[in-house]
């Protein structure tokens, strides 16, 4: 195989991996030489990631933590970390620590050297010292930060502007029509485990984090802002939208379901947008404590976007500009909206699932209530946790690095309590 040959299977798996399909994605690549292609090694690594094959996963990154290339075995380290099944050893630690302490020149610090940081943190984390787990945490979302700054002046004029939009009469819920359901919150906020309840319905098919709303908002303010376009553009505009967005739902939908799930956590931004779209959305907002979300956040690194969760002032300020628009949007739209808190998912589970499924227009299929048992692709970043009966690991997991956030601690107290006061207990 050519190197032209290998470098086009490698964009394929990656493409098709991208659309939802891993299995696609591991053929692609069948007949590439892992060890002349890294990248094809990260690829047979996500796939089986997305599969639940971890073991898989665990060997394909270990392939890469081995190169010589920087760029490679950063991925390789950060990626081990981010699967969350794979387990290091104290000879793993030490050979991150010397990677490290030999990325001393200026042009080392980059954000590489951020994922490196990344990866020794969560070493840290399963040794159960949060306190050396945070100062590489620091350390590596600071040299990311710098690569990709966020530009919290662009959050702010858009949330301004958007806080300023007014409702509309909106049509009556037809159960005759394509119902999609959109889950919103906050990255890491148990959005992939509420997916993956609902994508357990024989009625629901399942697309992915799609970026379809996020870049027709950014039309809107291109073409003289958000709410003046919003209010302005003919039906023409919304109906030539909803069809290019079901034409990319499409491909996920190989059966003919009555609901699909659009799980894209940004699209609290667009509540309005959607709504023009299609005009038979509803949304599941899934809420969190904001302490435990934001350590969570900041434990993970994202490779595309959200760039304000490589701080702690931007996740607070991020927060805020969130609690903010969802208050704005339930007081819009609030027979559209369903809060689901993650913690009452986890304590209340059958409650909380029944009153999901009956926003959701949906039956109580049996297999929401069991939804670790579901064999489907999981293209996040919780893949491995969503395979695993609901359980109540994730509550409190902030409150280890309290001692590491004591200068955040009052902000974050702030958004506890407006959290609570708009949504109740999360």
């Amino acid at each position: 195989m050519t190197e032209l040959d290998a470098q086009q299977s490698i964009a394929e798996g990656f493409k098709a991996l991208s659309a939802g399909l891993p299995q696609a994605a591991l053929r692609a690549v069948e007949a590439v030489n892992q060890e002349q292609f890294p990248r094809a090694s990260l690829l047979v690594g996500h796939a089986h990631k997305a599969l639940g094959n971890h073991d898989a996963a665990e060997a394909a990154y270990r392939t890469l933590v081995d190169k010589e290339d920087r760029r490679h075995y950063a991925t390789g380290w950060w990626s081990l970390a981010g699967l969350k099944t794979a387990q290091f050893s104290a000879a793993d630690g030490a050979r991150l620590d010397t990677l490290i302490a030999g990325q001393d020149s200026d042009q080392d610090q980059d954000g590489y050297l951020g994922l490196l940081h990344l990866a020794r943190a969560e070493i840290w984390h399963q040794a159960g010292l949060p306190d050396m787990a945070f100062a590489h945490l620091r350390a590596g979302n600071d040299l990311v930060a710098a690569a990709r700054p966020f530009s919290g002046e662009g959050f702010r004029q858009l949330v301004d502007e958007l806080l300023t939009i007014e409702a509309w009469p909106l049509p009556p819920l037809k159960g005759d029509e394509i119902q999609p359901i959109f889950i919103i919150g906050q990255p890491r906020s148990g959005t992939t485990l509420v997916e993956q309840i609902l994508a357990s319905h024989p009625d629901v098919n399942v697309t992915d984090e799609l970026s379809f709303m996020g870049h027709r908002g950014a039309d809107l303010q291109r073409d003289g802002g958000y709410r003046r376009s919003l209010a302005s553009s003919p039906e023409a505009r919304w109906q030539e939208y909803c069809q290019q967005y079901l034409d990319i739902v499409r491909p996920y939908c190989a059966e003919s379901k009555a609901h699909f799930v659009d799980k894209t956590p940004e699209n609290f931004l667009h509540v309005p947008l959607v709504l023009k779209i299609c005009p038979n959305a509803r949304f599941v907002h899934v809420v969190r404590d904001p302490l435990d979300n934001i350590v969570s956040q900041y434990r993970h690194f994202f490779p595309e976007g959200r760039e304000y969760s490589n701080s702690l002032q931007g996740l607070i300020f991020y927060w805020q500009g969130y609690l903010m628009l969802m208050r704005h949007w339930s007081n819009l739209f609030p027979n559209r909206i369903h809060h689901l808190h993650y913690s009452q998912l986890v304590n209340a589970t059958e409650t909380e699932i029944r009153s999901l499924l009956s926003f959701c227009g949906l039956s109580e299929a049996p297999e929401c209530f069991t939804p670790h048992h579901t064999q489907r692709p999981v293209m996040t970043p919780s893949a491995a946790q969503v395979r695993q009966p609901i359980n109540r690991a994730g509550l409190d997991s902030g409150l280890s690095y309290g001692g590491a956030l004591k200068d955040w601690l009052t902000d974050i107290s702030k958004l506890k309590d407006a959290s609570v006061g708009l949504f109740g207990k999360a």
